[in-house]
């Protein structure tokens, strides 16, 4: 059971360095994007808007083949059929995408007055359709990664990709002065070339056949899942959208730029994490203490989250400050603190849910999330045209604490388990006393400010102490890993002690 836990362990790293590499390629290219030499605020607001618009059309046209592809794989009765299955998932994901690209291609013009009330960005926008037909492609590969657990793999394609498109973006920004249009090239060439790449690896998983009642199934299965996906990535960009049509670009871009900050945390953490606990939630489905399993990693998982909204909260303003060159953005760190909290409900949003799937009741999902969507809609109508760019961020907040409540509630009936609300209440208050802090010392000198923010955020974990927040086992096993850890000179007999651990169950 170790061995597999050290292997799983080691997988989610490799995939959640992936991860950090993309938010890095992403943090890179702000100082660019924001660059007055090559775009306007209203430019940056623009960009913020064709990046949504893509994750709606990845949303519908790659949401369910890989999630099929992922029941099917290692489903008992196609095991031995791995490779057709594969092959069906690919070519059902290649018809699908270029029927998109015919249908959707054609009328990038009416698309690009639909949401900029002009149609200047047609050609963008069919780049934009164009990159996320073959992103969607893309997925189906990534899909077949995971599943073959090859991770090592999978990181070196995504970071080879990555790099290409961040030198391809900086090329067509600077050199050839393409603007917009420039990006969104270098993300389709980046992505043919994943593709063009992995040719090799992909044809030798395919076996050319085609079991019509098998496609049949998969297809049936993932259509419900579309739904679910589409509602899920509104919920998250329902808010600049609401923003272009309620306010001015100008709010569009500072939002933007907040979330870019703010997201960070879920791509990282949350996601990361997720990839970490999910096979050992479902691995103890049967266990006897697993209900135990599933309360201490809503807290601890919560602690961890926490600590992070609290570090990017309190810095947001000299990151911002520091990678934008465009000083009309640098108000974007006031809208930090609201969208990094809205972190912590979807954290625990992402334990909760493992009643419901436990239970086999997921059907229940889709309502939930298509709720939250629509209370999200309802939130950014009434706070946009009051408060703007903040507005948007309090509806992004209340409609993921909704979210993570209606989740939460449905799951417990379903599937009771003992969280720990009291310890969680304890970091939630403590985090959003220390979080929004930071605001308080904006107009402060620098080096004051950076010590006082670094002296609040060190302080969460023994603060939380004093309240007795720990358990005294926790104490202890925090106490020997500091003593454990602090001998410098023990730390290859430390390391080998990782490897030396026996399988005993």
């Amino acid at each position: 059971m170790l061995k597999s836990i050290k292997a799983s362990i080691k997988d989610t790293l490799i995939f959640g360095f992936g991860n950090i590499a993309v938010k890095i390629v992403g943090f890179v290219l702000i100082p660019l994007y924001t660059d007055p030499r090559f775009f306007s605020v209203n430019d940056f607001g623009i960009i913020g808007i064709i990046d949504i618009s893509g994750l709606v059309l990845i949303s519908i046209i790659g949401s369910s083949l890989p999630q099929s592809l992922t029941r099917w794989y290692w489903s008992k009765d196609h095991t031995s059929n791995q490779k057709g299955i594969f092959f069906m998932s690919l070519v059902s994901q290649v018809i699908l995408s270029l029927i998109f690209c015919l249908l959707l291609i054609p009328f990038s013009g009416q698309l690009s007055t639909l949401i900029f009330g002009q149609t200047d960005w047609s050609l963008t926008l069919s780049l934009i359709i164009i990159s996320s037909a073959l992103q969607s492609i893309n997925n189906i590969i990534a899909t077949l990664f995971r599943l073959q657990a090859k991770s090592a793999l999978f990181t070196i394609s995504s970071l080879i990709k990555l790099i290409v498109v961040l030198l391809l973006t900086i090329y067509f920004i600077v050199v050839r002065q393409m603007g917009i249009e420039g990006i969104y090239l270098a993300q389709v060439i980046g992505n043919l070339l994943f593709i063009i790449l992995l040719a090799p690896y992909t044809i030798k998983n395919c076996k050319v056949q085609f079991d019509l009642e098998t496609w049949k199934s998969m297809i049936i299965y993932g259509l419900p899942l579309i739904i679910v996906s589409f509602s899920a990535v509104l919920l998250n960009v329902i808010d600049r959208y609401s923003l272009n049509s309620l306010s001015l670009l100008k709010y569009v871009s500072i939002y933007t730029l907040a979330f870019k900050i703010s997201s960070s945390l879920k791509l990282v953490f949350v996601d990361t994490i997720k990839l970490a606990i999910f096979p050992q939630m479902i691995r103890r489905v049967d266990y006897t203490d697993n209900k135990r399993f599933y309360s201490k990693a809503m807290s601890y998982t919560s602690f961890v989250v926490m600590f992070a909204i609290i570090g990017v909260s309190l810095f947001s303003q000299e990151v911002i400050m520091l990678i934008s060159r465009n000083s009309e953005l640098w108000s974007a760190f006031l809208l930090v603190p609201v969208l990094s909290l809205s972190t912590f409900f979807i954290n625990m949003k992402e334990v909760s849910i493992y009643g419901l799937i436990v239970t086999k009741k997921t059907s229940k999902i889709s309502l939930i999330v298509a709720l939250s969507a629509v209370l999200n809609l309802l939130l950014n109508l009434w706070f946009i045209p009051l408060w703007n760019a903040m507005g948007a961020a309090f509806a992004t907040l209340l409609s993921q604490l909704f979210y993570w409540m209606a989740m939460h509630y449905t799951a417990q009936k379903a599937y009771f388990v003992p969280y720990e609300n009291k310890r969680i209440l304890m970091i939630l208050v403590l985090g959003i006393i220390l979080s929004f802090s930071g605001l308080l010392l904006s107009d402060m000198v620098l080096l004051p400010r950076l010590l006082i923010k670094t002296l609040c955020l060190v302080s969460f974990p023994f603060i939380l102490y004093l309240f007795k927040f720990y358990e005294p086992v926790e104490i202890q096993s925090i106490r020997g890993f500091f003593i454990k850890w602090s001998n410098v000179k023990r730390f290859r007999e430390n390391l080998a002690s990782l490897k030396n651990i026996e399988d005993v169950l």
